[in-house]
């Protein structure tokens, strides 16, 4: 758990003119979870993770930068690499379904083609 002493969800999420539910819908969370992330309540590194993908920024960015520890510091950079393998990861993830519906896509296509070309022989020999 990293301890949410001040951040800047708030401040992010409406300058990206979002809601609390539009955030929660598109960060995947509950709108109780970014109230009270909000509210500066603790969060995990993977809820926040969620969060900064949905706002676009990196998990750093959602705190007020003051002094911090080292070993917060750490988290948040643990936390930026984890948002990026998980990014690199929805884009693969997303390369490998555009690749298969292509090639659904072209085997459908040709089946119908064959089926179709087919048809007219046998309508032909009747």
């Amino acid at each position: 758990m990293v301890v949410m002493v001040k951040n800047r969800i708030k401040e992010l999420r409406t300058a990206c003119h979002l809601s609390q539910e539009q955030l929660a819908e598109k960060a995947q969370v509950s709108v109780r979870t970014i109230q009270r992330l909000e509210a500066g309540d603790d969060a995990s590194i993977s809820t926040l993770n969620l969060v900064a993908g949905a706002l676009g920024v990196e998990v750093g960015d959602l705190f007020l930068h003051t002094d911090t520890s080292q070993e917060q510091e750490e988290k948040i950079q643990s936390a930026d690499e984890q948002l990026q393998y998980q990014l690199q990861a929805r884009h693969e993830e997303f390369r490998t379904f555009k690749h298969l519906y292509n090639a659904i896509f072209i085997i459908v296509m040709m089946a119908w083609g064959h089926y179709f070309h087919w048809s007219t022989v046998i309508y032909t020999l009747l």
